[in-house]
């Protein structure tokens, strides 16, 4: 294919219009680096110095007055410096990272996944950090100064195993409701005791208290008719019955104690209570309700 001269030169400037057009499409107008440079600084004086930075970049450009490309350039290498960052990571109980975390700062996604660990940049002040695995969620409360450049947020799961034992970290664990003791079986258990020990004092005093010529298992004396070992034999065998009988009931109220003690926190729906019953003949326990 044979191109002449005269259609080689108009293809070259074809082509110089075309790279021009494409460069100064690319260029920034002066209208647009005033606007930039007005509110840049608006946003570095509200605190808001990402918003400030790019704004300063867009206004740095060659394309913009240079007095003003001078003013932006300045103010946007002084607030790279100024300029905070954050970096993210998220561990397991045991220490373990978890890279696939959502991050969320201010309920802005920030990054969806921890793999690169790079910083990200944020402005001063105070900042709602949320981290997102796996259905669970993690919230921090964090303040950020100028300067504080690759501050480290870090949030702590609960690993699966012990999630299944005891809930998430951060969640309430449903245990089961600890078993309190009633202060009746207390107290039952106090009193029996009293009355078992005392009762068997008492019967070993009555018997202490039997005249030598008397017999318990005979109920007998040696003694002729009017005696007076007769009236201490009775009064012996009184204080010796007396005893028993404050055994009987002490030992019955022990064990009904220990019984209702026992049973406490183990049994639901109906109430179940244990007393002692005593006679001048008998003692035994009562119970209300089912075992």
């Amino acid at each position: 294919m044979i191109i002449s001269h005269r259609g080689f030169a108009i293809a070259t400037l074809c082509a110089g219009l075309a790279t021009t057009r494409v460069a100064r499409a690319d260029e920034v107008s002066k209208e647009v680096c005033v606007d930039a440079h007005s509110r840049g600084q608006d946003a570095k004086d509200q605190g808001k110095l990402s918003l400030a930075r790019k704004l300063f970049m867009t206004c740095a450009q060659t394309s913009c007055p240079a007095l003003v490309q001078g003013d932006c350039a300045r103010f946007a290498d002084d607030l790279t410096r100024l300029q905070p960052s954050l970096s993210f990571a998220a561990r397991d109980s045991s220490g373990a990272d978890l890279p696939d975390t959502s991050v969320y700062v201010d309920d802005v996604l920030v990054v969806t996944r921890l793999d690169d660990g790079k910083p990200h940049d944020v402005d001063p002040g105070k900042h709602v950090v949320k981290f997102s695995h796996d259905g669970k969620e993690k919230v921090l409360t964090i303040v950020v100064g100028t300067g504080d450049k690759g501050r480290a947020v870090t949030a702590k799961f609960a690993s699966a195993r012990l999630s299944d034992a005891g809930g998430t970290q951060g969640e309430p664990s449903h245990r089961a409701p600890r078993p309190t003791h009633p202060l009746g079986a207390k107290v039952l258990i106090g009193t029996g005791t009293v009355l078992a020990v005392g009762g068997l004092g008492l019967g070993v005093l009555g018997i202490t208290r039997l005249p030598s010529n008397c017999s318990i298992s005979t109920h007998q004396c040696a003694a002729p008719p009017g005696d007076p070992s007769f009236d201490q034999a009775g009064r012996a065998l009184q204080l010796t019955n007396m005893g028993l009988l404050a055994t009987g009931v002490g030992v019955a109220a022990v064990v009904g104690g220990l019984i209702w003690y026992g049973k406490h926190g183990k049994a639901t729906g109906e109430e179940k209570l244990v007393a002692p019953w005593f006679t001048p003949s008998s003692a035994g326990l009562a119970f209300s309700g089912s075992l």
